[in-house]
């Protein structure tokens, strides 16, 4: 039976770490810099921000853009895209994101590219090699609930004020030498809606 169970695991994980090929050819990018085997393309992340009542209410949709070598995702079992919220405003709330299985999850997402929703992946071609392009988006909803309508719009003034960094790092699992955690960052600002 423990054989049993271990073959359907294992299949399983197999399966669920295929690539969708498809069928439109690779693009190609203009050549602007180095790439390795993971690069993570970042452009400015947006919270935006408003107050109900004396509810603080904000949402962060993240949009985030890895670029695999073909070669290294083929070998891999998974790539984790992981977000740091320590030196940013966001880490003093709690948010909520909804999983791929429609869980609604608490102070949590899943850094694991297998069990998310990928906006995109496209095959590229860049310096005659193929990475292959995915989008990551998602959304993180932060609300916090404060003692008074003015207590909350004073706290969502001072956030408009302040700009943050995010720091993203990436990486393929298992580990390699050759494949080394990416790290990009990016300006977070806040809005109203």
């Amino acid at each position: 039976m423990k054989k049993v169970l271990l073959f359907a695991l294992s299949a399983l994980a197999f399966v669920s770490c295929k690539k969708d090929k498809g069928t439109t050819p690779p693009t190609s990018l203009p050549v602007t810099g180095t790439y390795a085997a993971l690069n993570i393309k970042t452009t400015g992340q947006v919270v935006k921000m408003s107050v109900t009542a004396n509810m603080l209410n904000l949402i962060y949709n993240e949009d985030v853009t890895l670029l695999l070598d073909s070669d290294k995702l083929g070998q891999s079992w998974a790539v984790h895209l992981k977000e740091d919220f320590s030196g940013t405003q966001l880490s003093n709330f709690d948010y909520h994101s909804m999983t791929k299985y429609g869980v609604n999850a608490t102070n949590w997402v899943d850094d694991n590219l297998n069990n998310i929703v990928i906006h995109s992946s496209k095959d590229t071609l860049i310096n005659n090699k193929i990475f292959v392009k995915k989008r990551i988006t998602r959304s993180f909803i932060y609300q916090k609930q404060y003692n008074s309508l003015a207590d909350a719009t004073m706290v969502l003034n001072q956030m408009l004020k302040q700009t943050d960094i995010l720091t993203f790092s990436s990486y393929y699992a298992p580990t390699d030498p050759e494949t080394a955690a990416a790290v990009n960052t990016a300006k977070l600002t806040y809005v109203k809606m």
